[in-house]
């Protein structure tokens, strides 16, 4: 049997306002992170996580690349459970770009303090040639629950 044992939501951004800092080319960006209560887990531990980010690309002549990376734990250098990116075209006729993306982490060893921390980072890659900025439109949101079993 399968339990629930928590779910959490980070809300960077509900798409109203342009978001700040932008990116900086090449540089991943922290937009979401979320910590979730792991009380006696049964014995496999699994997450599911979602997430939406929109961004523009209109005020570059050539196409950028975007790319999702969530980590288990607080930064960049814990364990890489998911990475996924998609082009953003730089016309005005597709962008804004918006990337929802849906993953899992199975077999997730059990939290010595009890919280597992999942982090959500962006990256924005383009030609270094052109500047940028206001790319970050919104929405910006992620989801994780952590589920066990009995």
């Amino acid at each position: 049997m399968v339990k629930t044992l928590d779910a959490r939501t980070s809300q960077g951004s509900n798409g109203q306002n342009i978001l700040t800092p932008s990116f900086t080319n090449g540089v991943p960006q922290l937009f979401a992170q979320v910590g979730l209560q792991v009380n006696n887990p049964g014995m496999v531990i699994r997450t599911l996580f979602s997430g939406i980010i929109e961004i523009t690309a209109d005020q570059l002549p050539v196409n950028g690349e975007l790319v999702i990376e969530v980590y288990r734990g607080l930064s960049s250098s814990q364990q890489l459970v998911y990475r996924a990116g998609t082009i953003v075209l730089a016309n005005e006729f597709f962008s804004p770009c918006v990337f929802s993306f849906t993953g899992s982490d199975y077999n997730v060893p059990p939290p010595g303090n009890g919280q597992l921390i999942y982090s959500a980072y962006a990256t924005f890659t383009y030609n270094p040639s052109f500047s940028v900025n206001n790319v970050r439109l919104g929405p910006e949101s992620f989801n994780a629950t952590v589920y066990s079993n009995d």
